[in-house]
This record gives structure tokens, C-alpha cells and sequence, in this order.
């Protein structure tokens, strides 16, 4: 008798229960897809062919050199592929360098017309006062042509007026045009590093870097990612200063 009211008694249980456990396995699930995005796409940046620009990274040979007080010991280098060229799409590009902190605060950025060998653009500014990436962003003023090459440099003036003292680093930039058949997959996606894949895959790097810019806090781990598939992993971590806000 005691053994069938204790199996009537688990019978009730077990269906009043039921619909709590659902429940509770609903919200379960539906935290763990809230706090637990799916990672929809994952980006690096394919080899690059050496097209003879300039290294990358300011090499101890280079001319220069300005006092740190810095236990930084990582030179200047430039957010570029291994080739140091910067393919863009856009008629006002940005270029980011990383700049190690030093005790010079003034620098000068220019891009040079190379065929022409005409200077289109060229600012001087305060550097920052840490270690950082500093972005250096073109005026809307200022338009690149398409299928031209530029160069840019960047001088850090370590001695005012001996500009042989000045620490330089330099690259290219070309300004491209983006097929009928790009733009019409870049229209249909939405999603902002599914957009930076279709960029990298085409070899378009200041596209596929500033979307990674503007992920960088979203998600940390695909900007670590693509700066590890051009070698550049062990500056991801420096903030990044505009370089004329300051």
C-alpha cells in the first residue's frame, strides 16, 4: 500500500515538474546563445607578393633614431601586409603605425603622387605619450586615383632642424577599383567581418583593417587574429590614438 501511494506520488510529481524543467532548458539555452555569440566568420589576410617597397618595420640600419626613455624596445612599424603595400578602395585612406613611446613629440606624415612626385598631402602633429597605434587618416579633401601608386612616410623629428637625425618609416599605398561582381557581395552581407573576409580574399587590406578596427572590442580575438596572419600579433594589444585629435 505505502509502495503504491509513493509511486502515485512521483506520478504527480514528475508532471506537475515537467513543464518547469521545459522551461528552465528554454531559458538555459537561450541564456547560453545570449552570452555566448556564434562566431560567424573568422578573417586572415593572404601572402602578399613583394612588390619593392620599403620594410615595414624601421630596421637598426635606417638613419635616425630618437632617445627613448621606454622600456619598449619594438620599432616603428606599419599595420601593412608583409609586402607593406596598402590596398584600398577608398580615395582617403588610413594608415596606422605603431609608434614605440619616446621622448620626441613631434612628427610629420606625408603621401607623395610617386609619378608625379607631388606631395598630396602632409601634416605635422603631437605624438602621443604612450606606445600606440597611431592612425593616420587622409581629409576627404584629399583623393587618391585609382590604379596609382603612392608613397607615405612618416618622420618622427628627433632634432629640430638636422633632419638627419629624424627616425623615418615609410610604404605604399594603391587605391583600386572594386568589380560589379564584388560590390554586389559586398551589398548582400551585412555582417561586418563576413564583409572584411570578402575584402582580404580580394587582397583589399585598409578595408579589411578598419572593420577590424571598429570590431576590435566586439571581438578581440578575430583583430588579434588578423594582425597574427601578417606577423604583426605582438602589437595588437596597443591602443590606438588618432594621430590629429590630440
Amino acid at each position: 500500500m505505502f509502495r503504491q501511494k509513493s509511486l502515485n506520488l512521483i506520478k504527480i510529481l514528475s508532471v506537475s515538474l515537467s513543464p518547469a524543467i521545459f522551461l528552465f532548458s528554454s531559458w538555459s539555452s537561450q541564456l547560453k546563445a545570449q552570452s555566448f555569440p556564434p562566431l560567424l566568420v573568422s578573417v586572415e589576410f593572404p601572402e602578399t607578393r613583394d612588390r619593392g617597397a620599403p620594410e615595414r618595420t624601421r630596421g637598426a640600419g635606417s638613419r635616425g633614431g630618437c632617445p627613448s626613455e621606454s622600456v619598449d624596445s619594438t620599432s616603428m612599424t606599419a599595420l601593412m601586409p608583409e609586402n607593406n603595400v596598402g590596398t584600398t578602395v577608398a580615395p582617403n585612406p588610413t594608415v596606422y603605425v605603431y609608434v614605440p613611446e619616446t621622448k620626441d613629440k613631434e612628427a610629420e606624415f606625408r603621401v607623395i603622387d610617386k609619378q608625379a612626385e607631388k606631395v598630396v598631402y602632409q601634416t605635422t602633429f603631437k605624438l602621443p605619450n604612450e606606445s600606440a597605434l597611431v592612425k593616420l587618416s587622409l581629409p576627404i579633401t584629399v583623393e587618391l586615383k585609382t590604379n596609382t601608386d603612392y608613397h607615405w612616410d612618416l618622420y618622427i623629428m628627433c632634432e629640430p632642424g638636422n633632419s638627419d637625425k629624424d627616425e623615418v618609416i615609410e610604404g605604399w599605398l594603391e587605391r583600386i577599383s572594386l568589380s560589379s561582381d564584388m560590390k554586389a557581395k559586398l551589398q548582400a552581407t551585412k555582417q561586418p567581418l563576413k564583409q572584411a573576409k570578402l575584402y582580404a580574399d580580394a587582397g583589399i587590406w585598409n578595408e579589411t583593417l578598419n572593420i577590424h578596427v571598429h570590431q576590435r572590442d566586439s571581438h578581440p580575438h578575430e583583430w588579434v587574429k588578423l594582425l597574427n596572419s601578417v606577423g604583426l600579433g605582438g602589437i595588437a594589444q596597443a591602443p590606438i590614438i588618432d594621430c590629429c585629435q590630440n
